[in-house]
């Protein structure tokens, strides 16, 4: 898609049935209520059964605090504004991202400004289609939590990341980022295809009340 002299990259995974997850959570489903043409049915018409923790989705600080804020209490705008691509290739399956590692990225491009959304490549978007155990059991690319206080002292306003999450245990880093009002986007893909350190982010979510993520729609502009 071309506007103007601008390129747009969408960094969203397709969702569906099969989707990758985690294997406790609920495999996305369809129910189909009515189909057009048939047994006389007048429009398609279905039910989609989902975790909105699934996919190419955004994590509201709820999601691991019962006490803060919820997905419909957030800014509608949080998806859109400028941002920057971070570099660094997974070494490994369990690759522990650091904040020597940010730092490092910053003395050899430009320092992280406030108001940024940190986009981290790793390369492990290329693993989507390869299934759960490449995706997902083998390992990915996680934050330390010294990188997400470090993230969070640097005040952006999100962070995302191509793997299924920021943590490997616990959720330490998520609380790091989304108490210090950092929104968590994970699964996003296509980071390559942006080719340059900036960009700016443009995408929306659902305004559902009470919801602790959504899945998102979000592409970068060049």
């Amino acid at each position: 898609m071309e506007l103007g002299k601008k390129r747009v990259v969408d960094l969203s995974h397709t969702h569906g049935e099969g989707i990758v997850c985690e294997p406790y959570i609920s495999k996305y489903q369809v129910e189909w209520l009515g189909k057009a043409g048939i047994d006389g049915g007048h429009a398609n018409l279905e039910v989609r059964s989902y975790c909105p923790h699934t996919g190419t989705h955004m994590d509201a600080p709820f999601h691991v605090n019962s006490g803060w804020n919820t997905l419909d209490q957030l800014n509608p705008l949080v998806l859109c504004g400028p941002a920057v691509v971070v570099q660094i290739p997974a070494a490994e399956h369990w690759h522990r991202i650091t904040k020597e590692e940010l730092i490092a990225w910053e003395n050899a491009h430009e320092e992280i400004r406030p108001g940024d959304a940190v986009l981290l490549f790793t390369g492990h978007a290329d693993k989507w289609e390869e299934g759960f155990e490449e995706f997902i059991g083998k390992g990915y690319p996680y934050l330390d939590v010294l990188a997400a206080e470090y993230l969070a002292e640097k005040q952006i306003r999100l962070l995302g990341t191509e793997s299924i999450n920021v943590d490997r245990n616990g959720m330490d880093a998520h609380r790091m980022l989304l108490g210090n009002g950092v929104i968590i986007v994970e699964n996003i893909c296509r980071l390559e295809q942006i080719g340059a350190d900036r960009c700016e982010l443009f995408g929306t979510f659902p305004a559902v009340k009470g919801a602790s993520g959504a899945w998102i729609r979000l592409m970068a502009l060049v």
